[in-house]
């Protein structure tokens, strides 16, 4: 029977920094993934790839809810719901609108600024012996709306009040700013703390160091139970072998709830679908990486790429492409950058991820109370590239029993 000292569940930016720095602690570490070795349907492949400081404000805020039941009814909006309904469904949807309020966004939003900026600087330390795109020009928010510019620029000075950069500009400031492509656009507001990478080149990366250290990787795995003794994790099923461990890690994305739930543990987690699309060689493309607020689209030049990605479709697990998102994605890209000519994307074929989406928009990072041989690394949403080298060296630490800087109250994963 195969044995680890520690056993990390899913092998997508998360689960491979965790990988990566238990490793660096001294601990036998092995990655069961299910995944090809591609990792092309891992969550973090066709990712954004933005390391984003400047994202203080959790995806459950006041607002949310109010904006997201208009969207409900445009069938070509950013956001819908695939409701079924199931207990996990009811039970997330009443949690998140809990979590929605001012006293939560005041707490996270600090916290948030905190993990982001140690995970910059674990980036930067990482990109000293690893070569994954990383780039450090910020990232723009961009408004076409003058009331939408009038919320974002409320989110700026809430980041200023709290240490962070940020740079309320005009439209000649930002074309100024912006030297690849003009856009059309009310103004927008520059976060020069943020970068981003590759995130391809980032898995392939930490991939190619952690088989240099001896870490097992295996990949087309899938986990299929867990086997629990006096109170304990003793070991992993998959379809192949049962794996022993003396720790183990549950980074398995969207699928992690569906994983605990056999052992009757419950994390409230749904699965955010989201697509992008990769031009290899666009006529033009933009210097710096934005977020075109009102779309919710974020665009990323990648080396010599370009990446769209966008839509929020809160499901329980379809991986279903909704046409008419897509296509409305593609095409709204255009009100902000109007040189950009939809043939450009017209025949790519678009990648589709589920993001995993906790109940309030924090990660669940820590030990669970019933096992604690047993850790989370999961529900980062759209953060989990963000926040992939800081979750990892998070999880390090506990698994190593070293005492913790930060208030892991809010992130804990018994905290529902």
């Amino acid at each position: 029977m195969p044995h680890s000292d520690v056993i990390i569940i899913g092998g997508g930016a998360i689960g491979l920094s965790s990988a990566y720095y238990i490793n660096r602690m001294g601990y036998e570490v092995t990655v069961i993934d299910n995944n090809t070795p591609d990792q092309y349907d891992s969550c973090s492949w066709g990712s954004s790839g933005m390391i984003v400081p400047s994202h203080i404000v959790p995806l459950a805020a006041p607002g949310v809810i109010k904006q997201g039941l208009k969207w409900l009814l445009d069938p070509e909006s950013p956001f819908s719901i695939e409701f079924k309904p199931t207990f996990e469904m009811i039970s997330w949807l009443w949690k998140f609108r809990k979590a929605a309020n001012s006293k939560h966004v005041k707490h996270g939003a600090d916290l948030l600024r905190q993990l982001s900026m140690h995970s910059r600087s674990l980036y930067l330390e990482l990109d000293e012996t690893m070569d994954f795109g990383l780039e450090t020009n910020g990232i723009l928010m961009l408004c076409n709306r003058e009331d939408t510019l009038k919320e974002e620029l409320a989110v700026s000075a809430m980041a200023r009040d709290i240490g962070m950069t940020a740079e309320d500009l005009n439209p000649s400031e930002v074309n100024k700013l912006e030297t690849g492509m003009l856009t059309d656009i009310a103004g927008g507001v520059h976060y020069p703390m943020d970068c981003h990478v590759n995130p391809v080149s980032y898995l392939f990366e930490i991939k190619k160091v952690l088989l240099e250290s001896n870490v097992k990787i295996i990949h087309e795995t899938k986990v299929e139970g867990l086997s629990i003794e006096n109170g304990k994790v003793i070991s992993v099923t998959t379809g192949k072998d049962t794996w022993t461990g003396k720790k183990f890690v549950l980074s398995a994305g969207s699928f992690s709830a569906k994983l605990v739930n056999k052992i009757k543990l419950k994390i409230p987690l749904m699965a955010g679908k989201g697509y992008s699309v990769t031009m290899k060689l666009p006529l033009q493309k933009p210097a710096i990486p934005a977020i075109l607020v009102e779309a919710r689209i974020a665009s990323t030049p990648m080396g010599r790429t370009w990446r769209i990605g966008g839509t929020m479709t809160v499901t329980q697990g379809s991986r279903l492409i909704n046409q008419r998102k897509l296509n409305a994605m593609l095409r709204n890209v255009q009100n902000y950058y109007p040189e950009y000519d939809l043939s450009w994307t017209g025949s790519l074929n678009p990648w589709v991820g589920l993001r995993p989406l906790s109940a309030d928009g924090l990660p669940y990072i820590g030990a669970f109370q019933e096992y604690p041989n047993l850790f989370a690394a999961t529900g980062h949403a759209m953060l989990g590239v963000s926040l992939a080298p800081l979750t990892g060296y998070l999880i390090s630490q506990i698994i190593a029993g070293k005492s913790i800087d930060y208030d892991m109250t809010m992130l804990s994963p018994n905290r529902f």
